[in-house]
This record gives C-alpha cells, structure tokens and sequence, in this order.
C-alpha cells in the first residue's frame, strides 16, 4: 500500500504544535484498522534519550476496533500540542527529537507486515524563554488576521513575514509599537490576504522576529495563523 505519514513540527514561543499528516498515494481508499481509538505514538525526547513527553501518557483510549478511511490522494491530519514542559517543569532549549508511529493493525484488511513504513522521526528546537515578545495573541480565519502582544521597550527593529512553509505569502514588514513609558508595550497586527493568494492543504504561519546590528534576524517566534484545507 502507497502512503505517506509526514510529522511536522512548528515551534512556538511557549509550545510546540506537531502536525502528525497521512497521505493516501494510492488510486483508491485506504482503510486502516486500529484495535483502540489510539491511532499514533508519539515521544518525544532530549539528545541523551530521556523522555520528555509521551503523548498517550494520561490519555484514555476507548478498547474498540475503529477503522479510518482515507480516500484517494487525500490525508488525515491530528494536532498534537507540547507546553515544552516535563514534570511540571519547562525543558532547557535545545534540540529534541520527535518518534512518531502509527499504529494499524491492518490496512485494506491485510495485516501490517513492514512496520517501519509506520514510523517517522524528526527534530524539534525547544526556543529559550521569550525575552522580547508577550502575551501574544491571535484571531481571525479565511486572510483576515488580528494578531496582538506585547514587546519590552528597548527591543525597537521588529518585524513579521507570513509563510506557507514554502512560500512567502506576506513579504517582510515592520511592526509599529505603541507607548514608550511601560517595561512591556503594546503592538497590533492586522493581516488581510487576498483569497486568491491562500494556499490550500497548508499552514499560514506568523515570523515576528527583530534585527541585529548586522541586520541578521534574530528572537524568531513562530505563531500559526491558520490550517487551510480544500
């Protein structure tokens, strides 16, 4: 059976939301059968392989067969979100690493034989503390965004870019920061995108990030702005 199974991560200022996406490659449906509701795994680890985060630890799974059918090139798609948090404690930054593995029992009613078909392992970067952006907040659907924060006093070259991943959607502007006698000063962004200019099947994500001397980016914090389907 032809089929893909993608984990994407995206790496927010106070969490992670991991995209586990399966893709039918096949010209006709793909039925898979899961012996609970549980239908992935996913543990996350640091670079000595301690786990930091399990995503069934805690979680009740109903004991019933379930089948979940995707149709010809299309996909399913689950969320799952970190808090970057292990027992009750935030994770020092770095590099951490994502094992992902489906978990039919069958596929078109024939029992799974190569399991590693199932697995996917990617890297994840646990972002320091955020010193510069706040509170951050955003709203809206459909290219029309509001997204509001707060921004410490000295940090003044700010900006944001708007990406599907692949494709710049949004170029690179700046952001107009309001107030100067507060430590943590407001800031407002409202985002309209065209409906022609909106990708489909992606993810619209928000860069904001400020500039060295140098010009170089720096304190780059990912928000997701919307999931776009068909």
């Amino acid at each position: 059976m032809n089929y893909q199974i993608d984990v994407i991560p995206i790496a927010g200022p106070n969490q992670a939301e991991i995209e586990v996406v399966v893709k039918n490659l096949e010209e006709f449906p793909l039925d898979f059968e899961f012996p609970t509701s549980q239908i992935f795994e996913m543990i996350i680890t640091d670079k000595s392989g301690n786990e930091v985060y399990v995503y069934s630890k805690g979680r009740y799974f109903l004991q019933a067969f379930q089948t979940i059918t995707i149709q010809p090139h299309e996909s399913i798609k689950r969320v799952v979100k970190w808090n970057y948090e292990f027992e009750g404690k935030r994770v020092p930054k770095g590099e951490y690493l994502i094992y992902t593995a489906l978990k039919p029992i069958s596929i078109n009613n024939k029992p799974v034989q190569n399991k590693t078909k199932l697995m996917n392992n990617q890297k994840l970067y646990v972002p320091r503390v955020n010193e510069v952006f706040h509170n951050l907040k955003v709203s809206g659907t459909k290219g029309d965004y509001a997204i509001s924060g707060k921004v410490k006093k000295q940090h003044k070259r700010l900006y944001y870019v708007v990406e599907d991943g692949h494709v710049e959607i949004v170029k690179e502007s700046m952001i107009k920061v309001t107030g100067a006698k507060q430590e943590w000063e407001e800031f407002n962004i409202d985002i309209h995108i065209p409906k022609e200019r909106l990708p489909h099947n992606a993810t619209l994500i928000l860069y904001l990030y400020e500039k060295n001397n140098e010009g170089k980016k720096v304190n780059i914090n990912p928000l997701v702005l919307e999931r776009l389907k068909e």
